[in-house]
């Protein structure tokens, strides 16, 4: 996938480097009530609500009530470039890493317990943010982290 080897004259090194640009933009696409609702759909019942105190089967059993608005509030952060404050609060609380004594801070793990709101938003943006670099074949072939169907398989 590297296109070009370029020496510079003054230095002994080599740049890698893609050619030719990607011209295209990046676009998201706006969100629409279909997408929401399956969204919405696939939320766990059993996790905790985050610092609004809205948990995800609240969410699911209003969604007539909430289909119509939240679309717009997302896209209207999507084309503003702002996510509102209240969505980057998270409830932090203390899990005990089952091990040493219950009583000393340091055997306990911090876990952020983030709106359902904020979860929805984020799987949002996820998907357009994944599909880009795969529908333009931006990523290397090497690159394996973070990657859907891709197993390493550069093993001798």
């Amino acid at each position: 996938m590297l296109k070009h080897n370029t020496t510079y004259q003054q230095h002994s090194y080599k740049l890698y480097y893609y050619d030719p640009p990607l011209l295209s933009s990046f676009f998201c696409s706006p969100v629409d009530q279909n997408e929401l609702t399956r969204l919405i759909l696939k939320l766990k019942d059993n996790k905790s609500p985050g610092p609004d105190n809205i948990g995800s089967k609240l969410i699911k059993d209003n969604i007539p009530v909430i289909i119509n608005p939240f679309p717009h509030l997302f896209n209207l952060s999507i084309s503003s470039g702002i996510v509102p404050d209240k969505l980057k609060l998270a409830k932090v609380v203390p899990v005990y890493k089952n091990k040493g004594e219950t009583f000393i801070p340091c055997n306990y793990q911090p876990i952020s317990l983030l709106s359902v709101l904020d979860k929805l938003f984020e799987k949002v943006m996820y998907a357009r943010l994944y599909s880009y670099p795969q529908a333009h074949n931006i990523l290397d072939t090497y690159q394996f982290g973070f990657r859907k169907k891709n197993i390493l398989l550069l093993w001798h």
